[in-house]
């Protein structure tokens, strides 16, 4: 896996196309499978603070990239997600807000200002068609609002998750972890990735009263969170080892037909 990082201004958005009235006023969508079947194939998602404490049960949590985004882990290599099947989250595993805002989202503008954009190649959208209109004449109908609603509820919990982040690098807790395989046979070991993860040790280390800033900012929940799924990726491995060996299986049994 190497380096953990996300690449593009959009990740996962191939086309996008701000959102408009004159643009887009036949535009219609239809929501089924096929969205989430195309941006969950993924090996990892951008994470909100928020979201830690759901997350932590199924995923390891961990910080990449130059400006330390958290991130979901759901994959051992690019374009795997360990927990879909059939194009499907498995039931009860938590789907990140992320994934779930798709194919809306916000795109800054040159001043501060956001606008509101589609995936324009994202599965569903059609012309006329029998999906949820966009429009009704030059007002948003309620499905799009609530799309929008959703947006702003998951922009708010961006900025605190950049201020969360920001926490972390002024109090110098994240750290280079590496997490490798420890064969019980003895086997050569296996380097899983490279990430940021904060250091306990240095979290302990912390003066009383900027531990205490940190319980009063609400941030040791989320480390512990954070912390806590690291223990996970064992769980990952033995999923990674079990996909591996279920689709050796049919070849196995195909090259005894012939």
């Amino acid at each position: 896996m190497g380096n953990i990082e996300l690449s593009g201004s959009q990740y996962l958005y191939e086309k996008p196309e701000a959102l408009h009235s004159r643009d887009h006023a036949d535009l219609k969508f239809v929501v089924d499978d096929r969205l989430l079947a195309k941006v969950g194939a993924v090996q990892v998602v951008p994470l909100l603070v928020g979201e830690f404490t759901q997350a932590m049960h199924h995923y390891p949590i961990v910080f990449g990239g130059p400006e330390k985004t958290p991130m979901a882990i759901l994959g051992m290599k690019e374009g795997q997600n360990l927990f879909m099947n059939d194009g499907r989250f498995e039931d009860g595993v938590y789907v990140p807000a992320y994934l779930r805002r798709y194919p809306f989202t916000l795109a800054g503008t040159e001043g501060d200002d956001f606008v509101v954009c589609i995936d324009r190649d994202a599965p569903g959208f059609e012309e006329g068609g029998d999906g949820q209109s966009l429009f009704e004449g030059d007002e948003p109908t309620e499905f799009t609002k609530n799309a929008i609603n959703f947006l702003n509820e998951f922009e708010a919990e961006r900025k605190r998750t950049q201020l969360f982040v920001e926490v972390l690098i002024e109090a110098d807790l994240l750290e280079v972890k590496h997490t490798v395989t420890v064969p019980a046979d003895g086997s050569e070991r296996e380097l899983i990735a490279d990430y940021y993860g904060v250091s306990e040790e240095r979290l302990r280390a912390l003066p009383d009263n900027q531990l205490a800033s940190l319980v009063r900012a609400g941030a040791v929940v989320a480390i512990d969170a954070h912390l806590l799924s690291l223990k996970r990726w064992d769980a990952l491995i033995a999923r990674r080892d079990r996909a591996s060996a279920d689709q050796a299986e049919p070849e196995k049994d195909l090259e005894n037909a012939e």
